[in-house]
Parts: structure tokens; sequence; C-alpha cells
């Protein structure tokens, strides 16, 4: 029973972290938008921030295999909360590049430890499943924030929605503190940097998981990153509350399959299920380049966030599968590396192909990485059937 409620308070808790995700995920961007700053400047902003994280992050995995999870993962939700204070009354593109970069560094702190965490506290027996439920989480809470962003903006304007944003990232520090999360740590081991960026350590599902996730979200940042909400906004007239709705609904149907389909990755392979998931997402995004109105933009968005429910747990599934229980985080941690690097650069490209070709033209780069990243891992991925 203890561990069934640290497992709910601890889920509760990235709840709450995602909800100010979804919110901040449709206001900044509009507020960067509002103060005049360029696209190339906005992709500057987003795209500096994962240099710095993704270092520090790898540096954490490695270091809270030893000293354990608890203290990472609360330093990165006190992070966000300041960060989100001082957006409130920045005003200068360098001051939004610090600021960004110290929100991601209180992300990737968080998703450093989160996943690993989740595996250390759940049963071996029920890991699939929990793994499920943290994916409808990542999906319908990052939705909540969707859905209420614009409502919040239009109330109470960009100064209160931020401080807002700041409050609840300290509720959410709030329920780590009383979750009675153990303490898991290594016994004999002392942290080696060497360890952290050694790739040859790496088993080959994990060196692969590396590789499609670099193309998987390389594709996914060039839209997702701020791109998609400016789109909405110029190309259809669409007002921040429909624009948090719209994308919104895109992470709702996200978490569907993993909410009807708890069990899935117990029970079908993990390789077709990312394969299906992330085909179709890509097939859906070279749609849209064509879409002719916001309906059937956002009817194709949502169909994509629905098969993206399936490739999510199943690309966890066989990360928790492949790495070592001594190396648990750093081995996770440095398979998702492929991811950061792909936002990184995506989130710099998206500016400069959205300023120079349009936003309709990064439609057809990111469905075509995606399907790159479901070919790969269903070609390479060996142990599954």
């Amino acid at each position: 029973m203890k561990s069934q409620r640290t497992i709910i308070l601890t889920l509760g808790s990235i709840s709450f972290s995602l909800i100010t995700t979804g919110i901040i995920s449709v206001a900044l961007p509009l507020y960067l938008d509002y103060l005049g700053i360029t696209l190339v400047g906005i992709g500057f902003i987003f795209s500096l921030a994962p240099v710095i994280s993704m270092i520090a992050k790898s540096v954490v995995a490695v270091h809270s295999d030893v000293v354990g999870r608890k203290g990472y993962f609360s330093l990165g939700l006190l992070l966000r909360s300041v960060s989100y204070c001082f957006y409130s009354i920045c005003t200068i593109p360098v001051g939004f590049a610090i600021l960004k970069t110290l929100d991601s560094l209180s992300q990737h702190f968080r998703n450093a430890v989160e996943m690993p965490l989740l595996v250390d506290i759940s049963p071996k027996e029920k890991r699939g499943r929990i793994l499920g439920a943290y994916w409808t989480i990542l999906s319908v809470a990052t939705a909540i924030g969707l859905f209420i962003s614009g409502a919040i903006l239009l109330l109470i304007g960009y100064f209160w929605l931020f401080i807002l944003c700041s409050l609840i990232s300290l509720l959410g520090l709030l329920l780590v503190q009383i979750a009675g999360i153990p303490t898991f740590k290594t016994k004999n081991v002392h942290l080696n940097l060497k360890k952290t960026f050694n790739f040859k350590e790496l088993g080959w599902n994990l060196k692969v998981s590396f590789l499609s996730g670099f193309l998987g979200y390389f594709g996914y940042s060039l839209v997702e990153s701020f791109a998609f909400p400016l789109f909405l906004q110029q190309e259809f007239r669409t007002d921040p509350i429909l624009i948090g709705m719209a994308i919104g609904l895109g992470w709702v149907t996200s978490g569907v399959p993993a909410i009807l389909w708890n069990k899935m990755t117990e029970t079908h392979s993990p390789v077709n299920l990312y394969f299906l998931g992330c085909g179709v997402t890509g097939a859906t995004t070279l749609l849209m380049n064509i879409t002719p109105d916001l309906t059937t933009t956002v009817c194709l968005y949502m169909a994509g966030g629905f098969f993206w429910g399936f490739a999510g747990p199943a690309g966890m599934k066989v990360l928790a599968d492949s790495a070592k229980s001594a190396d648990r985080a750093r081995d996770i941690n440095l398979s998702r590396l492929g991811n950061g690097i792909g936002i990184m650069i995506g989130s710099a490209g998206s500016g400069i192909i959205a300023q120079t070709a349009g936003f309709r033209f990064l439609f057809i780069i990111s469905g075509t990485f995606y399907l790159a990243s479901a070919l790969t891992f269903f070609s390479a991925i060996r142990g599954y059937k």
C-alpha cells in the first residue's frame, strides 16, 4: 500500500508540472511574438536551452544512480517555479534565453530521474502498465494545461499567468516531499563522470533508441517547439483559447491508447507498436502541409497524437527493459540524449525554415523524419517478437 501511495503522489507531482508545461507552451511563444521578437530570435531562445541542459541531464542521471533520485526531482520543480516567476517581468530576448535555459534545466533534471524513479518503485510485473499510466499523464496533464491556457491568458494576462504557473509548480514540489519516496543508492559505487557519455557501454537496443529518438524528436520539435501555435494564429487567425484547445485535443488523444490498453506493451511487441504509432504520426504530419482549414488541421493533429500514443509507451518499455539496473538512469538518459539533440537542432531549424519557406514546409520535413524514426526502430531493435 505504501508503494502504491508513493507511486500515486509521484505521478500527481508530475501531473502538476505538466499542466504548467501545457500552459506555458502556448503562452510563451505568443508572448514573445507580442513583444515583437522575430521567428529566428524565438528559435534561438528555444534552441539555446537544450545545449546546456543535455549535458547537465547526463551528469544528473549518472549521479542519481549513486545518490538517489528525490533530490534532483525536487530541485527540478523548484527551478521551474523560479523561472516561471521571472518570465512575468522579462522583456528582452537575452533574458528569455537565460530563463528558458533555467526552465529547460528544471525539466531535464526531472526527466533525468523521473522514469528511472518510476521503474525503481514499480513491481517488475506491473512495470509496463505503470509506464503506460505515466505516458497517459504526460499526455492528459499537458492537455489540461493547453486547454486552459488561452482562457487563463485572456482572463488574467501574461503577468499573472506566469505567477500562477510558478505556484502550481510549488504545489508539485509539496507532493514530492510527502510522497515518501525511498532513497535508492547503489552500494559501493562512486560517481564516475567518465561513464556519462560512454556510448560503448550501451547495449544495442539503447543505441538504436538513441538514433530513432533523434530522428523522431527532430521531426517533433520542428512543429511542436513553438511553430504550431504561431501557424494556427497566422494561417487561420485563431485566437489563444482555440489554439490551446486545438493543441490540447492532440495531447488528449495521445493518452487514449495507454488508457484503453494499459497492458499493451506487456501483451504486444513494443517494436510493432512503435512502428505503427510513429509511422502513422509521420503520415498525418505530411498531410497537414495541404490542409485547407482549421478543422481539417486539428483533426489530422489529433490523429497523429492518437497514434503517437502507441509509440511513446512502446519506446519507454524497450528502454526500461534494456537498461542495466546498476546504471539505470545513465543508460536511459544517455539513450534519450538523441531526443534532446533532435529537439535542439529542430528548434533552431524551425525558426529559420518558417522565416524563409513558411510554416507548411515544416510539416513535410517533420513527417519525413517521423517515418525515418519508425523504420529505424522497426528494422534494428532486437529481442522482441
